[in-house]
C-alpha cells in the first residue's frame, strides 16, 4: 500500500468579500446600522437582526447576513438579497394624555 498524498488545504478567499456593518435603501435613502430589527419580504410574520451587507468583489454579488429572531431569541443565521430589505419604522414617542 502507497502513501496518501497530501490534500492542500484550502484556504478561504476571504480577499474577496468586502463585509459592511450597514446599508443604506437606495430607494428611500434610510441606513440600517448593526442589530437594527427588518423584515424580509416572503418571510411572513419573521423579524430579523440585520449583522450586515456583504458584497463579493470578483463578480459584484450582494447579500445582507441577519439572524432570525423567534420570541425575542435568537434562532439562527439567514441571508438574503438587499432588494428584500423592509424595514421596520422608528419607534415613536407616546402621546401623552389629555385630562378631560
Amino acid at each position: 500500500m502507497g502513501r496518501r498524498k497530501k490534500i492542500k488545504s484550502l484556504k478561504p478567499n476571504a480577499h474577496l468579500f468586502v463585509e459592511i456593518d450597514h446599508y443604506t435603501i437606495p430607494e428611500s435613502g434610510r441606513v440600517i446600522e448593526k442589530d437594527e430589527i427588518i423584515k424580509i419580504s416572503g418571510e411572513h410574520g419573521r423579524r430579523f437582526k440585520f449583522k450586515s451587507y456583504v458584497q463579493r468583489s470578483d463578480n459584484g454579488v450582494e447579500w445582507i447576513n441577519c439572524i432570525q429572531i423567534e420570541k425575542g431569541l435568537s434562532a439562527g443565521w439567514r441571508s438574503f438579497r438587499p432588494d428584500r430589505i423592509k424595514p421596520l419604522p422608528k419607534s415613536r414617542r407616546p402621546r401623552k394624555n389629555k385630562a378631560a
